[in-house]
């Protein structure tokens, strides 16, 4: 699911990826509130969203989505460079992409995200990975 308050945004990104409806359910929200609505009635693998949208912003919106379907996949994709509105989308989402990303960036990012969940197969490690805040480092 695309999440944005931009219906031109919206638009590109529904023919833009025209391509994958053979293999990805798509669906388009233009608020959070929209967003909510459609992950009530089914489930969602992936959501990609703005973080600076009215009336429900973009980390209050992620909170939710994890909270009510820890599964999805927490994508943003934000025009937002300042450093505090990033630690705001790095607590609540799974990755960070600006605006403007390539549609193809894009398509990989969420098909990487999807292999990384695919390849875990305890549902009791996904359930506890889901629910990350955040990925520690790896290390060195």
């Amino acid at each position: 699911m695309f999440v944005d308050d931009e219906p031109n945004l919206l638009a590109s990104f529904r023919r833009r990826l025209r391509d994958q409806r053979d293999r990805w359910e798509l669906h388009f929200a233009s608020s959070g509130a929209e967003a909510l609505d459609i992950l009530a009635q089914q489930p969602i693998d992936v959501i990609v969203t703005d973080m600076r949208m009215p009336t429900m912003d973009g980390a209050y919106l992620l909170t939710e989505v994890r909270r009510r379907s820890p599964d999805t996949i927490r994508l943003v994709l934000s025009g937002q460079s300042e450093k505090e509105h990033m630690m705001r989308a790095a607590l609540k989402a799974h990755q960070y992409l600006h605006k403007p990303c390539d549609i193809e960036r894009l398509k990989n990012a969420i098909e990487r995200a999807c292999a990384l969940r695919g390849q875990i197969a305890d549902p009791a490690l996904k359930k506890l990975i889901s629910r990350l805040t955040k990925i520690p480092s790896v290390p060195s």
